[in-house]
């Protein structure tokens, strides 16, 4: 999961903002996740949710992901020596602020959501909370 094209290609690193967002309305369905502790989300962490997400619902809700990594980390090589350059591209992350919306589910049992939102939660770094409509 990353862009399919970027401005440019390695970004500086991306901060990680301890102020609350206020834009935590549900927008598309009944049921949502959100974090509740800065942090950043990776691309193989949000593939593992939106997996994990479908073997539970069994094609009987709609997954709806309101985060997307866009932001670039790099990795220089094990033993290697310090300058030279930028190392390559390791892997994608988005940002993560306080009382933002991870995905929401729109599924017609409440109890299904509820499993569902709680499974996903062990699967993030940072501290989660189910909200309702």
């Amino acid at each position: 999961m990353k862009p399919k094209a970027t401005k440019f290609r390695k970004y500086h690193r991306p901060k990680i903002k301890n102020y609350i967002n206020h834009k935590n309305n549900l927008i598309y369905s009944k049921y949502a996740i959100i974090a509740t502790q800065p942090s950043f989300i990776t691309a193989s962490q949000l593939q593992a949710i939106t997996l994990k997400l479908k073997r539970i619902l069994k094609r009987k809700g709609k997954i709806i992901n309101r985060v997307f990594p866009h932001q670039s980390v790099t990795r220089k090589p094990q033993e290697v020596r310090m300058g030279k350059g930028k190392g390559n591209v390791s892997h994608w992350v988005q940002s993560v602020k306080p009382n933002s919306i991870i995905l929401e589910l729109d599924v017609s049992s409440k109890t299904l959501a509820k499993i569902a939102l709680k499974s996903i939660s062990y699967n993030l770094p940072f501290k989660t909370k189910i909200i309702t409509d």
